[in-house]
């Protein structure tokens, strides 16, 4: 159609859709943190740490060291007001209070994460899948606002 603006995909469509794989860190297979650190590779160009070949169980230790950080010098801070690229910090749905899965924020108010059973995909941070999951958001010391 003449003078029709073509309609680009945002960012965070290349990331859709990703099977779940424990331990998964490419294209091809994420996990929650897997998603995180090839978003934060890809876009940011910020190498977080990959912790290895662990599986998505020892990750628990990984999102429970971001979520207990004090801040600057784990280079994670605790934010109020969710932006794009903050870590989002979430519960089991069995009523814990740990933390024990992550996803990142693509705008003020939706959330891109993986999980077993679904692969990765984009939910508003109201959803009922997430909502009442979440305990939190962090910010990567790279990331912060000036």
């Amino acid at each position: 159609m003449p003078g029709a603006v073509p309609v680009t995909a945002p960012w965070w469509g290349r990331y859709v859709g990703l099977p779940y794989v424990d331990g998964g860190r490419g294209l091809h297979a994420v996990d929650c943190w897997g998603l995180c650190t090839l978003i934060y590779r890809e876009r940011l160009g910020i190498e977080l740490p990959s912790y290895g070949e662990i599986s998505a169980a020892d990750l628990l230790r990984i999102a429970r060291a971001i979520a207990s950080g004090s801040g600057i010098e784990d280079g994670w801070a605790p934010v109020d007001e969710p932006q794009p690229y903050d870590v989002v910090m979430m519960r089991s749905g069995r009523g814990s209070r740990a933390t024990v899965h992550v996803g990142i924020m693509v705008t003020t108010q939706l959330m891109l994460h993986a999980e077993a059973g679904m692969g990765s995909g984009v939910v508003p941070v109201s959803h009922y899948s997430v909502a009442g999951r979440i305990l939190g958001y962090r910010r990567h010391a790279s990331c912060r606002l000036s």
